[in-house]
């Protein structure tokens, strides 16, 4: 029987029209790479250098559903020292303050939420839209190659905590996954932001990110097999030894044959089974760092670590099946 609170519709989630929330992710960037570099406030210098600034979450992803648009806003720089954030308790606090300063004093439409450890959330009211934006730094790393190599070094307790360096990466898979992929995320967030209400809190809430890899991988399956996409994706939550990778051999372009790395050359970074590897970061289990509870009205961050309790998402999971009976593999 279906949740009371589950309303699914038949067909296709609507593509949001994003051509309001796209000026006012423009403006915010703008505001950041002009002038921010170049802040000074009392004859000190707050601000510091913008390598590039990239458009991840949903919005990044492209799985962007109707009425809600979240935006993971990531902003690269040589000046953050990767040293300095695994010393310290604030981790990449002292740098989102200084942002959060400028963007306060300089950015009009700007809402200030909340300041997290890894975040910085904040509303943007523009013309044409509210959006919903997490604020994000990082290091900067010249290439992929660079940034594994850098992770051997790091303590394996802290190497969650650079788990945004990998945005750009995970932006780029995403590109490659061809719209009907795209359709059925959006359909299995629908059913997640109505099965785990934000207004309400709850446990065991699975991120955008989890929920895109479970999609692509129990897509993939299910069109091989010719079977049911939504008892692939059921049968692919349940396994014990859970083992989503992108490693393997594919003849075709759209199949998930990885560009980053390949996971026997990483042993040394993947985390063991149960998981689901992030296919931009051999470390990142997201099978781990994408379920977490949150509180009544808390957003949900992809980059905050997770607490690994899966109980809730194996309990409702099933319920799935009732927003994609009306939909064929294509």
């Amino acid at each position: 029987m279906a949740s009371p609170g589950l309303r699914p519709r038949t067909g296709d989630v609507p593509i949001p029209t994003l051509t309001g929330v796209n000026r006012a992710v423009h403006d915010i960037v703008e505001c950041i790479e002009e002038n921010f570099p170049s802040y000074i406030v009392d004859e000190r210098k707050i601000g510091f250098s913008v390598f590039d600034i990239i458009k991840a979450g949903s919005l990044g992803h492209g799985t962007s559903v109707e009425g809600n648009y979240d935006l993971d806003l990531v902003v690269y720089s040589s000046e953050i020292s990767a040293s300095d954030v695994c010393r310290s308790e604030d981790h990449f606090k002292p740098w989102l303050k200084r942002i959060h300063h400028f963007l306060e004093n300089n950015l009009e439409g700007f809402k200030f939420e909340k300041l997290k450890q890894r975040s910085l959330q904040f509303d943007y009211h523009h013309p044409s839209c509210v959006i919903k934006v997490d604020l994000l730094v990082s290091p900067h790393c010249d290439s992929c190659e660079d940034f594994y190599q850098f992770l051997k070094y790091i303590p394996k307790n802290k190497r969650e905590l650079f788990t945004v360096c990998s945005s750009r990466w995970q932006v780029e898979f995403m590109r490659r996954q061809p719209p009907a992929v795209k359709n059925y995320i959006r359909r299995a967030k629908k059913w997640r932001d109505d099965a785990w209400p934000e207004a309400e809190g709850g446990e065991g809430r699975p991120s955008s990110y989890l929920i895109t890899l479970l999609v692509i991988m129990a897509f993939n399956i299910a069109k091989s097999r010719r079977g049911s996409f939504a008892e692939e994706l059921i049968g692919l939550v349940h396994r014990e030894k859970l083992n989503v990778h992108w490693g393997r051999r594919c003849s075709k372009i759209q199949d998930m044959k990885c560009r980053f790395y390949k996971p026997s050359e990483q042993i040394e970074l993947l985390p063991s089974r149960p998981r689901v590897v992030d296919p931009a970061n051999p470390a990142n289990n997201v099978w781990i760092s994408g379920i977490a509870g949150y509180k009544p009205g808390e957003r949900a961050g992809n980059y905050d670590g997770g607490d690994g309790n899966h109980q809730p998402l194996l309990d409702k999971i099933r319920t799935i099946t009732l927003y994609f009976s009306s939909l064929q593999l294509k």
